[in-house]
């Protein structure tokens, strides 16, 4: 029934975009997916931009949460509210996902489960570009299945005038949620500042605890609670004679119910508390036809993980200093060069996986070039040299050509990543492991991936876009945690005798094949009506030469659609985001794990336009009191609902 009425939905939506009416340009916004500004339809890649008003308008509390529903990215959740996802793009495993906020690297040192906490509230942010397939040559290492790059509004702040803005969500709700999300803005001549808080906080919901069942645990009931809190400050400014600045400093706080989020052991009660403290700058010179900036990032996290109040906490303290200089260099009217030394520095002090430092360093070029009016390549070339693999050259090459309202595209480009500090390390300090736990390996080699993409979009009637994309992704030495023995694992000395263990491991070879699409529609009548919507669907194909069970390089949709509708009538505004999924089901009876065969999720929001700057509303977070899981014993929140107020003066 849920597959026909998402069909249904479908045939709807193409049939209001066969009699759309206004106007929609080729989209002119200006993204960095090789280093270089660039018209997005020009950059030969598959990219989304989502603006700020989208963020707003959608009924989501976090930039995770508005990723489910874009083509060819998948999320894996273990509870809502932006408390931790693990995201996917094009099939990739989480940790091979680069995060940027304004050009500078937020990936965790110790776990990409950490990737998602954005040290930036949604108030705050003015553009979220996604690219999809790999941008290593450009960016470095994990930029394998693409990038999420956040850019807040002080960063591209160029107005000179003098204005105070200020925009916010504030709400409560079920379980006893707190929501709030603030913001200030100030431009004062040729400076820009800004401030901003993110808080959500609940109780969570009841569960009942299956290991006071199996005898582990003398609780009958846990509770998924959650308090988490960010809070930001920027500054920018014109400095003149070409000169200008930019700076961040920013904390993030969070405190959860881990419970299954990491493991099946029956003594799993885990609760973590993890703290950042994170920075960022930018100087800036230009003159005529050339631009030198120097960017660099610095972000400390403390994350106290307590698996069971019987064994001992572990403590993990990791330091990351990001360091980019790049030259820019106008050669003429259709040719742009950047070249650039970027280095990440890494250390970690951790009670369960020791203390380790490292070090990689990349030096690269890339080349746009406007071959015509209507055909634009960019190619770019990277050395990078870690530690745990040596040195590695990234080629990477995207084509593009215009006609009219078609987009033609396609790029290829190599990427690796390196194991991070926890799948080398994880559990390496506990004596006497017990069993269901992750355990690290030591000796991993580096990833290797080799991904092709052929697509391109359709701008017609004026008012609807048509995109459509094939991939192909083929990896080496793939790293993710399988299913072993200990009678088999012989660089691990902390292990029981006989029991079983996710081991962290390479797996031979690994290939993902895959389908994204998606049609968007914009109808505005008399400015009176506006509606817009897209309708996203994903088709994956992973398969590995190794048969054994892998943790999470499937753990993604088989198919998955995404179907967003944002009707403003009058006054009133009613948005909504659905999503349904299909996946590999499992059971583990024993965590109450259940991953079904598929789902459909609804969130909707009902408001009211008091003015031009004040909404009041109401949501309704999983309209349909949806059961479901993601990762394996973590529940996702039923039917929840909450009331506040939007504004935006």
């Amino acid at each position: 029934m849920k597959k026909q009425l998402f069909l249904l939905l479908g045939i709807l939506l193409t049939y209001q975009l066969s009699i759309a009416q206004d106007s929609l340009q080729l989209d002119q916004v200006v993204v960095t997916a090789t280093r270089i500004p660039t018209a997005s339809y020009k950059t030969g890649r598959s990219i989304s931009i989502i603006s700020a008003d989208e963020l707003r308008e959608l009924p989501i509390t976090t930039v995770d949460e508005m990723l489910r529903y874009l083509p060819g990215v998948n999320l894996n959740s273990r509870n809502d509210f932006g408390v931790q996802s693990d995201i996917g793009i094009r099939g990739s495993t989480f940790s091979q996902v680069l995060i940027l906020v304004d050009n500078v690297r937020v990936n965790d040192p110790l776990t990409a489960h950490f990737n998602n906490n954005i040290p930036v509230p949604l108030s705050e942010i003015a553009q979220v570009e996604i690219i999809r397939g790999p941008a290593a040559a450009s960016y470095g290492s994990d930029a394998v299945g693409g990038i999420i790059h956040i850019k807040t509004k002080t960063f591209l702040s160029s107005e000179d005038n003098k204005s105070v803005s200020t925009r916010g969500n504030v709400g409560i709700g079920k379980h006893n949620l707190n929501r709030t999300d603030l913001g200030v803005n100030l431009q004062k001549s040729k400076w820009h500042f800004s401030t901003a808080y993110k808080a959500n906080i609940a109780d969570g919901e009841t569960y009942v605890n299956p290991n006071f069942l199996a005898g582990t645990d003398p609780d009958s009931l846990y509770q998924n609670f959650f308090d988490l809190r960010t809070i930001s400050a920027a500054v920018a400014g014109n400095l003149g004679s070409g000169w200008s600045v930019y700076g961040r400093v920013g904390y993030d706080y969070r405190d959860f119910n881990a419970k299954y989020f990491y493991t099946r052991s029956a003594f799993d009660e885990s609760e973590e508390t993890v703290k950042s403290l994170w920075t960022q700058g930018a100087i800036t010179y230009q003159k005529n036809k050339h631009e030198v900036s120097l960017t660099g990032g610095y972000k400390t996290t403390n994350d106290l993980f307590v698996f069971n109040p019987l064994f001992s906490p572990n403590e993990h303290d990791t330091k990351q200093v990001f360091t980019n200089l790049q030259h820019n260099f106008t050669i003429n009217d259709k040719m742009n060069l950047a070249s650039g030394v970027q280095l990440v520095d890494k250390k970690i002090n951790s009670t369960d996986r020791g203390d380790h430092q490292n070090l990689a360093v990349g030096i690269y070029s890339v080349l746009s070039y406007a071959l015509s009016d209507r055909w634009q390549t960019h190619v770019s070339l990277r050395a990078e040299h870690d530690e745990n693999f040596g040195w590695e050259i990234l080629p990477q090459a995207s084509l593009s050509y215009r006609q009219n309202g078609f987009v033609f595209r396609t790029s290829y480009g190599r990427s690796v990543r390196a194991a991070d500090f926890t799948e080398r390390f994880i559990s390496s300090q506990i004596s006497n492991l017990s069993p269901g736990r992750n355990v690290g390996n030591p000796d991993l080699q580096a990833e290797s991936s080799h991904s092709f993409d052929l697509g391109g979009e359709y701008y017609f009637n004026k008012n609807g876009l048509f995109s459509l994309t094939g991939f192909y992704r083929n990896s080496t030495n793939l790293i993710d945690y399988t299913l072993r023995n200990s009678s088999t694992i012989t660089n691990v000395k902390n292990l029981q005798e006989d029991a079983d263990y996710f081991y962290a491991d390479n797996l031979s070879n690994s290939s993902v094949i895959g389908l994204e699409g998606s049609v968007k529609y914009r109808f505005n009548w008399n400015n009176k009506i506006d509606f817009n919507t897209q309708l996203a669907y994903t088709w994956l194909q992973t398969k590995a030469e190794t048969g054994e069970l892998s943790k999470y390089i499937a753990n993604h949709p088989t198919h998955q659609f995404g179907l967003t509708l944002d009707l403003t009538a009058y006054n009133f505004q009613i948005t909504s985001a659905t999503s349904l999924s299909t996946r590999q089901d499992e059971l583990v009876e024993s965590i109450d794990g259940e991953i079904q065969k598929d789902y459909l999720v609804t969130h909707l929001k009902l408001g009211y336009n008091l003015s031009s700057a004040f909404t009041p509303y109401v949501e309704i977070r999983n309209l349909s009191n949806t059961n479901y899981q993601e990762i394996l014993g973590a529940n996702l929140p039923r039917r929840w609902w909450n009331v506040g107020v939007t504004w935006n003066w």
